[in-house]
């Protein structure tokens, strides 16, 4: 997402990271991974349940096809830390409008699902 960020921006997009540490992890987590996008920290996961995003049970964390994401994300040179809050929770993306509207919605169906940039700018295009 850090090559497709002017392109967000240029369509009028803001990007904003959630995560479930402590602001000051939250700080150090995009201060050591020089992540240029604000970053809200929700350790209470007040955030994830209001969105409903759901947790993966711990069989599903193992799946084949979420090691294989897990593998070729790291082969690509995408590298995480140490898990902070609940390894189960699932991801999720979302873009809200002007109006607090929920216009694009993408619900992690495992740990490693997220959609492309090209998906999101154009969902951002169909709301210009």
């Amino acid at each position: 997402m850090r090559q497709k960020l002017p392109p967000f921006e240029q369509a009028g997009g803001r990007l904003v990271l959630v995560g479930m540490g402590t602001p000051e992890e939250a700080a150090a987590f995009t201060r050591n991974l020089e992540i240029p996008v604000p970053m809200i920290s929700d350790p209470e996961r007040r955030l994830y349940r209001d969105f409903s995003l759901k947790t993966a049970s711990i069989p599903e964390l193992f799946l084949p096809s979420v090691a294989f994401k897990a593998i070729t994300a790291m082969a690509q040179g995408h590298t995480v830390g140490l898990p902070v809050g609940d390894i189960r929770q699932l991801p999720g993306v979302f873009i809200i409008d002007t109006g607090g509207r929920i216009v694009f919605s993408h619900v992690g169906k495992d740990a490693a699902d997220h959609p492309d940039a090209e998906t999101l700018l154009a969902a951002l295009d169909a709301i210009q």
